[in-house]
């Protein structure tokens, strides 16, 4: 279940978030703290049919209450006098107000909460061992993530809890606990928590209620549901939840995909290998990842850079949808053999997709601009030709290849090939996929070139990933909409 924090600053607010989070929400968290001048009987009143939560969080707990711990209970007690359905309580209240509560709790029940915002403590095991011995109804314990392997901790908690059958809240704070807010209720979670949208969170890492209920599906996710995700470092602005997510919907799976950021492969395998289905990777692990492999695609192998995990029988094994997906889109709008091929820039993607276009008989050139040293190894690997991206206007070129970040956001007036060049009955093909038509596509277009936008790649190689994982073709259409949709937002915005 998804509850929404309400978290004022006024009534009049209070009371138009409570009609606004009805569809994420299934339970509603009032938190007095943050609602000046809170009126409890019409808050429940607005509730109407969904359950909800009193809470009046203090300061050590990541609260704002400004009085002393005698006048902050003392409303919560009020809530109990109202017969309020939950109160929740921290554990860090003094012993004889806590006691009073949990002795009088009359028609309420009550949540005893504990929250570390620090850390996840290697103890976390015996601090439930204690909270369980407390009359309480529901236990919560919230602690903040400095790891991603912190996040097993409460998972696992989450699992004895289960077995014990004890009603638990468990997850960890902070943008690398987000995949225990996931999946903490595929584990027997009772709830995880949902801000009503960013900027609204009423805690560290905490997610939209929205996404957790339409795009992750937490309340659909069962033990035995399968985990997929992405492996990087960072991995907050990777959109393959948006996809990957989208996918399984459509395809009726009961798979969740979710971020994984971690600062080491073989420590993030040594925790998760059992946890997961299969991965995406992107930087800055996709030669490293390698190491773990059981085995790797001849393609794959042959680039020096996994993108796609696959769990093949007993066996790991590596891919590169990057090249195949770029071959894809090229192939699409033209043959690629004896093709005069400029690729702009020297790094892992000018790399992946030089194999692939040079495997198809292309005639190679690449470009390079600071770091010639590093562009002359590649030029060598690939047995294409150098030169200085100072020197473009000296190639006839057939089929522009940009693997440089130039024209992405927010620098979206950079180019990386000058308009004057461009002709019609040329191919440009265009990595960069925010925004979705990037100055270069925008130009080429104009002078009348065949255009292969970012976005081509980004879907083919991600629906390959899928095939790999899954066996199954996802319906196209949806996807391409969910990431138009989330290109269009952030262009909106910006960002």
């Amino acid at each position: 279940m998804i509850c929404v924090p309400i978290v004022g600053p006024n009534m009049d607010r209070a009371l138009e978030d409570i009609d606004a989070c009805r569809h994420a929400a299934d339970f509603i968290e009032f938190r007095l703290d943050l609602i000046a001048d809170h009126n409890l009987p019409r808050l429940i009143q607005a509730a109407g049919d969904k359950p909800y939560i009193v809470t009046n969080r203090s300061k050590m707990d990541g609260g704002q209450y400004p009085g002393n711990e005698a006048d902050r209970v003392a409303i919560l007690k009020q809530a109990i006098e109202q017969d309020a359905m939950y109160v929740d309580i921290e554990t860090s209240t003094p012993s004889d107000l806590l006691r009073s509560v949990l002795e009088n709790k009359g028609n309420s029940k009550i949540i005893l909460s504990h929250h570390d915002f620090t850390r996840t403590d290697d103890k976390i095991e015996s601090l439930y061992e204690l909270m369980t011995q407390m009359p309480a109804d529901v236990l919560k314990l919230s602690t903040y993530a400095q790891d991603l392997n912190d996040n097993l901790k409460l998972l696992q908690l989450l699992n004895r809890a289960r077995r014990d059958e004890v009603s638990l809240i468990a997850f960890c704070m902070g943008e690398k606990g987000e995949i225990s807010r996931i999946l903490s209720p595929m584990y027997g979670g009772w709830l995880t928590f949902g801000s009503l949208d960013r900027g609204r969170e009423s805690a560290p890492g905490q997610i939209p209620a929205t996404t957790l209920k339409d795009i992750y599906r937490v309340n659909d996710l069962k033990l035995d549901s399968r985990i997929f995700g992405v492996i990087g470092d960072p991995v907050n602005k990777s959109m393959g939840y948006l996809i990957h997510n989208r996918a399984f919907q459509e395809l009726n799976l009961p798979y969740v995909y979710v971020p994984f950021w971690a600062k080491s492969v073989t420590r993030f395998f040594n925790a998760f290998e059992a946890f997961f289905g299969g991965l995406s990777v992107t930087m800055p692990f996709k030669e490293d990842i390698m190491k773990q492999l059981d085995r790797i695609d001849p393609l794959a192998e042959k680039i020096g850079a996994v993108n796609t995990v696959v769990r093949e029988g007993s066996d790991w094994v590596g891919y590169n949808t990057d090249v195949t997906g770029a071959l894809e889109a090229l192939n699409a709008v033209t043959e690629l053999k004896g093709k005069k091929v400029l690729i702009i820039g020297a790094g892992g993607t000018a790399k992946a997709i030089g194999y692939g276009v040079g495997s198809e008989g292309a005639t190679l050139t690449l470009t390079y601009n600071r770091n010639k040293e590093k562009a002359e190894a590649l030029a060598q690997e690939l047995n294409a030709e150098l030169i200085s991206v100072r020197d473009v206007d000296r190639r006839e070129v057939d089929v522009l290849i940009n693997c440089s970040p130039a024209g992405m956001t927010p620098n979206t007036q950079d180019t990386p090939y000058p308009a004057r060049l461009l002709k019609p009955g040329m191919v440009v093909f265009d990595s960069v996929y925010n925004p979705m038509e990037t100055r270069l596509i925008r130009e080429a277009k104009e002078k009348g070139c065949t255009v292969v936008p970012g976005i081509e790649l980004f879907l083919n190689q991600a629906i390959q990933q899928l095939e790999l994982w899954t066996g199954k073709t996802p319906p196209r259409a949806p996807l391409r909409d969910v990431v138009e949709t989330r290109l269009r937002d952030l262009e909106a915005k910006g960002i």
